[in-house]
């Protein structure tokens, strides 16, 4: 019994002594990140500009694509991206580089990396919703729509016929056509 104890104690000793992990693998941040974002399209109103974000993650990478739709199409593209970079990650987001403070189930903090230190901040208010905030403070409002071959499959649909699919979140299916007797 008295050997069982000591192995205890020494055990016990042991596991405090484990040093405890500091900083999150690049994993773990990226599946925070995209926890928020999801691998989803995102419509962003900020004042009269609309424009549409669509994240895709592929490992520790995230493609971020910013376009506009015009004539049903989309057009001004950017692609930027989400990257892990020497124990930092970093959003390559229109010719400035943000550098993520901290990520938790519904905020992302950015701040740039430029001399003004300016900061940045997404936040998810419910699983369609989130906002982002401007260095300026100014928040825009931004609503998941749908996927993004569907989306631009209905826009292109709906400039060419006058409808508004697109704004429908229903999917549609298709179904066989029933023969007529």
């Amino acid at each position: 019994m008295r050997v069982f104890f000591i192995c205890f104690l020494i055990l016990v000793a042991a596991a405090c002594n484990e040093p405890v992990k500091k900083n999150k693998s690049a994993k773990e941040v990226f599946d925070k990140i995209e926890g928020i974002t999801g691998n989803d399209n995102w419509q962003l109103i900020d004042g009269k500009d609309t424009f549409y974000i669509y994240f895709s993650r592929i490992g520790n990478l995230i493609n971020v694509y910013r376009y506009i739709i015009s004539k049903g199409d989309s057009v001004n593209t950017r692609m930027n991206n989400i990257v892990h970079q020497s124990d930092s990650v970093i959003w390559n987001w229109d010719n400035e580089k943000l550098l993520l403070t901290g990520v938790d189930s519904n905020t992302i903090n950015w701040v740039a990396m430029n001399a003004g230190k300016d900061k940045y901040k997404l936040f998810k208010t419910d699983s369609l919703h989130m906002s982002f905030v401007f260095p300026n403070g100014r928040t825009a409002g931004m609503k998941k729509t749908l996927p993004l071959s569907v989306f631009l499959v209905r826009q292109q649909y709906d400039y060419t016929h006058g409808t508004s699919y697109t704004d429908s979140a229903t999917i549609l299916s298709r179904h066989s056509k029933k023969k007529a007797k």
